[in-house]
């Protein structure tokens, strides 16, 4: 008997475009599917429209390292005169927002990289062998010293107008009376200059340093590391749950203990030829915050570090940001080399970033990915089998 052919005739082609057209169409989908997000979530947003405006302020040669605002109105910034030999420092202050800053210190041959605002009239700044302060609202500064040396003074951070902290040469100081007296804090035992202090109570009090992240909760007369990886800047939303930024480096904490750390966002899954150079970061709550440097000026994040955006400033700022302040979710300033930015958009997305090779939506598309390559795959294999086959032979009639 003649063996009998299968009745299996295969795919045609046409049947294999249409399948592999299906697959290719689906794949944003099959994208969006996997990140658990739109596509609209990762366009730009307000393509047209920006979000920082720099403003006028009269110093164009100054670099400005630090701002800070008490209401929507009331601020001040520190620069420093870097053309001028030897360097000058200056603070300037603002009581309409921004539009217009008046001149209220000037000092030469000096260096400073923090001010510490407590009220609308006492301000301090750090300095070399000496602070600065104000309880006038700068019509008249003073001076207050730990020591005759000429170190300069790493921080300065008060709780109120007569306690505070200064840091220089691997010590830290406390003040009880305003600064007419300090001491050195026993309970300070590292080899670390603090870089910035953040106070969410009399008694508890995060730091950053050099080299490390500490932590107070008796009102800084003991102190314990977190981090042995120190940076910029830290923003704390609790007690227990913050956020640390160093030129390279986004970390996380929500038990006050253990940090995370996380890809700095950028603009590319692969990151640049260069660090990102973040300098500071300041978040409101659990979800917003912001995030200032060099490659990427400002960005934003509406939920808790899942999404970063770059928000929009203007074209030509070609050094990098320094320090930012925001005192409501839309009111904010950021500064840097010879510029001031001013939002009132301040909750404006843009565009989202990446975050870094574990970006959610970059994994979604190498799995969107391997699942399109696995589809066609299996395709081409049915139209090969189509094409060639096999043959079932009759069964072999019984000899009797």
């Amino acid at each position: 008997m003649a063996p009998v052919r299968s009745s299996y005739r295969g795919i045609s082609r046409r049947a294999m475009r249409k399948s592999c057209l299906l697959v290719v169409l689906c794949f944003p989908s099959l994208v969006m599917g996997f990140a658990g997000t739109t596509l609209a979530d990762h366009e730009p947003a307000q393509k047209t429209e920006t979000t920082w405006e720099a403003i006028e302020h009269g110093y164009p040669e100054a670099t400005f390292l630090d701002v800070e605002f008490i209401n929507a109105t009331h601020g001040w910034v520190l620069g420093e005169l870097e053309e001028h030999i030897p360097t000058t420092i200056i603070v300037l202050g603002t009581e309409d927002g921004g539009d217009s800053w008046q001149l209220l210190y000037n000092k030469s041959s000096q260096y400073a990289t923090i001010m510490d605002v407590v009220d609308e009239k006492t301000i301090w700044i750090n300095g070399r062998g000496r602070l600065f302060y104000t309880i006038d609202g700068g019509q008249t500064w003073n001076q207050s010293s730990t020591t005759k040396l000429n170190y300069s003074m790493t921080t300065v951070g008060f709780i109120n107008k007569t306690h505070g902290w200064t840091a220089y040469h691997w010590m830290l100081y406390e003040t009880s009376d305003g600064g007419d007296t300090w001491e050195s804090v026993l309970g300070w035992t590292f080899n670390d200059n603090l870089r910035m202090m953040q106070f969410l109570s009399p008694q508890v009090i995060w730091a950053m340093g050099f080299g490390g992240i500490y932590h107070s909760e008796d009102g800084g007369e003991t102190w314990e590391s977190t981090s042995d990886r120190g940076g910029w800047s830290v923003s704390f939303v609790s007690e227990t749950e913050g956020w640390a930024i160093g030129d390279d480096r986004l970390a996380h904490t929500t038990d006050g203990e253990t940090w995370e750390e996380l890809p700095v966002p950028e603009r590319t899954p692969f990151g640049g030829f260069r660090l990102p150079y973040c300098t500071d970061i300041h978040f409101l709550d659990k979800d917003h915050g912001w995030i200032v440097g060099d490659t990427v000026d400002v960005m934003y994040t509406p939920d808790g570090g899942a999404n970063w955006y770059e928000q929009t400033a203007p074209e030509g700022l070609s050094q990098r940001m320094v320090a930012v302040d925001f005192n409501n979710l839309t009111h904010g300033w950021v500064v840097g080399a010879s510029t001031i930015l001013r939002t009132t958009t301040g909750d404006r997305l843009g565009t989202r970033l990446w975050n870094g090779l574990t970006d959610r939506l970059f994994q979604s598309i190498i799995i969107a990915a391997v699942s399109i390559i696995v589809v066609v795959g299996g395709i081409h294999a049915i139209r090969r089998r189509g094409k060639n086959p096999q043959r079932e032979l009759s069964p072999a009639p019984e000899i009797e």
